[in-house]
């Protein structure tokens, strides 16, 4: 299992889910990567995040083991587009394209706006640093990107995307961050391109907060789905 945190997620809330996996039987390793390398205006940073995280792999993942990649939030799915082409036109990288079993997102991937990408940026700061920040974000960061139009880049890659490995997501109606009908919309051409999809939804749950939510059904169904993939 390989866990990829939300942007300038602490490592201590992220070993959480490693110590869940370990108590239901499952070894996993983790990784966050910098606000300013999921914010980055350009691909680089992410891209050679992905690529030490799969050589990483290369290194410790036995071939005879299942791989599932869980993405939080955008900071993990921005991670998890980086990977895409390297699994897929990369030879080298052909082991663990054959590992891979699943995929799991827990609240994502989030179709972003101005809106939403500065609160995913300042969350967690305080009153002033956190108006600063989101000043500036929506003042310099905003217009590049929408002159390069990464946000839609992004998510049309996110619908293109057709990995034929079963995928459980974890979402909610209520998600500041994570829009739940653009998100439902993505599942539906998912379905539509024939791929394995498990939702589990609730109506009131904070952004990558559904175990702390809600850990009895979580817990639930990441056992059903990690029990489903093992034996794929």
């Amino acid at each position: 299992m390989v866990l990829m945190g939300w942007v300038s997620c602490g490592d201590k809330y992220l070993a959480k889910y490693n110590n869940l996996l370990s108590t239901l039987g499952y070894s996993s390793m983790r990784s966050v990567q910098p606000a300013l390398t999921g914010f980055a205006i350009a691909e680089t940073p992410r891209r050679l995040w992905a690529i030490n995280m799969l050589e990483f792999l290369l290194e410790t993942q036995r071939p005879d083991r299942p791989l599932v990649f869980w993405a939080f939030s955008n900071g993990g799915c921005w991670v998890f587009e980086q990977l895409l082409p390297l699994l897929q036109y990369d030879s080298r990288y052909q082991p663990i394209k054959d590992a891979l079993a699943g995929l799991i997102f827990d609240s994502a991937p989030c179709y972003m706006t101005p809106g939403t990408g500065s609160q995913a940026l300042t969350a967690g700061l305080a009153f002033p640093l956190k108006q600063l920040l989101q000043a500036l974000f929506l003042m310099i960061w905003v217009p590049i990107n929408l002159v390069l139009d990464i946000p839609k880049r992004f998510w049309r890659r996110m619908v293109e995307e057709t990995l034929a490995v079963p995928r459980l997501y974890l979402y909610s109606t209520d998600d500041h961050l994570c829009h739940a009908g653009e998100l439902e919309a993505l599942l539906e051409t998912k379905r539509s391109q024939g791929l394995d999809i498990t939702v589990k939804k609730w109506d009131h749950s904070a952004h990558c907060a559904h175990l702390r939510s809600h850990p009895k059904e979580y817990v639930a169904a990441l056992q059903a789905f990690l029990a489903k993939v093992s034996k794929s």
